[in-house]
């Protein structure tokens, strides 16, 4: 349901507290030694809201598991040849059944490229309770006069909101006592952009939580996504600088609800375009607060990576200046005496290309941009040569020192390309 009121949706990151850390995974553990459970209502919140941190964290080694509250039958569909699918349609007769399903697979979609491990809906696997409901259908919502998410008029009796809480807080109660995560994520109170059902799931988890007090179940912290940021939130806060490349693909995933608009934009069904944030903020709603690292600042510039544009302008002119200083003294030899010697120049030019793309690639966090360098230092060398017949610049003819330093120094830039991608993902990794 809509209104003429512009739709509000909180931006990550506009505000980061001087005491705000950069991990939610809890002192003294590893990320391949942690468990984290994120809890979301409904198929994409879980790409939009948190998607490029639990890219990052499955990236970084940790296992995510995921439980969603319902299906999402109640979204609006952004295909008009599929727009007889939405609940609402005059022309629907299975209440949004048929529209759950395809949801569910663009989920399934989207949690491939995330790297989550386990999925369930509420109601299936360890929260399917004896005698209790094995599906919540979505309560959809209405937008409000000031532009805020509000309750749906419609909503079913079946709905997530309308049904008791303390079953459902069993149930979650249950998957905790299951997968035993050292780590759950779910939405604030204030349920990011207010959704009805975002804010029930956070009353679930808080109610399910307190069944479990006390038990080797709890969790070492539990954290809510930031809606609306308040510079009285006294709360530990949590920044996060995700994969936003894993997050923007997850969502993609999702093209019943989201379109992809640009790098680093999309838009929902309303067209009101929006930023695909690589920076997602948490506070503490429960357990142990992490300890601040000694140097990290919660006012340090958070840069985002370039571009592709930026990248290829970046790797292009990389190419053309590592091309053309390698093709300007990769002729230089020191020959030490008669039939021996040392190629001094090559090694330097070939260096001089494999930087330039290992820069490239971890600057731009691209390894593409590797590869364009070394293209570009490619096709340069080879205009050198044979460009013009009797070319002195770059001579590939391995009969003498200058020829045969020609020649590798042509198949060479190929070769430290190569290399330089393996590098720049080695130090990805480790730097993760």
């Amino acid at each position: 349901m809509n209104n003429d009121a512009q739709p509000y949706y909180p931006v990550a990151g506009e505000l980061i507290t001087e005491n705000a850390v950069f991990t939610l995974i809890p002192d003294g553990r590893a990320p391949q030694n942690t468990t984290l459970l994120f809890v979301h209502a409904h198929p994409d919140d879980e790409s939009s809201a948190t998607g490029a941190t639990i890219a990052a964290l499955t990236a970084a080694g940790a296992t995510v598991d995921l439980l969603t509250m319902t299906r999402g039958e109640m979204g609006e569909v952004i295909d008009p040849a599929l727009k007889h699918l939405e609940a609402e349609h005059p022309a629907n007769t299975d209440r949004g059944r048929q529209l759950g399903q395809l949801r569910t697979r663009e989920l399934k979609a989207a949690l491939t490229e995330l790297g989550v491990r386990d999925h369930l809906f509420l109601g299936q696997g360890p929260s399917a309770l004896p005698g209790e409901r094995t599906h919540y259908r979505d309560s959809g919502m209405a937008w409000g006069s000031d532009g805020r998410a509000a309750a749906n008029p419609l909503a079913a009796d079946d709905c997530l909101t309308h049904l008791p809480l303390k079953p459902q807080a069993e149930a979650v109660a249950a998957t905790i006592r299951a997968i035993r995560p050292d780590v759950i994520v779910t939405y604030d109170a204030d349920g990011g952009y207010g959704h009805p059902d975002h804010k029930r799931t956070h009353e679930v988890v808080m109610a399910a939580l307190d069944l479990i007090a006390g038990t080797t179940a709890e969790p070492i912290a539990v954290w809510g996504i930031e809606g609306q940021p308040q510079e009285t939130d006294t709360r530990q806060q949590a920044v996060i600088r995700g994969k936003i490349e894993g997050k923007r693909e997850a969502m993609r995933a999702h093209a019943t609800q989201i379109t992809i608009t640009g790098p680093t934009t999309f838009e929902y069904s309303n067209k009101v375009p929006q930023p695909i944030n690589a920076v997602e903020t948490y506070r503490k709603l429960q357990g142990q607060n992490i300890t601040p690292p000694p140097t990290a600042s919660a006012t340090e510039e958070i840069t985002e990576a370039p571009g592709p544009i930026n990248s290829i302008i970046t790797a292009s002119a990389l190419g053309l200046i590592s091309g053309f200083a390698g093709t300007m003294y990769h002729t230089q030899i020191w020959y030490i005496s008669k039939g021996l010697w040392l190629p001094w120049g090559l090694a330097l030019a070939l260096l001089t290309v494999y930087f330039a793309a290992t820069w490239a690639a971890i600057h731009t966090e691209k390894n593409w941009a590797a590869t364009l360098v070394g293209a570009v230092a490619f096709l340069l060398t080879g205009t050198f040569a044979f460009a013009k017949g009797n070319s002195l610049l770059v001579y590939i003819n391995p009969i003498n020192p200058p020829g045969i330093v020609g020649t590798l120094w042509a198949f060479g830039i190929l070769a430290v390309t190569a290399l330089s991608i393996i590098s720049a993902s080695r130090y990805r990794q480790k730097n993760k």
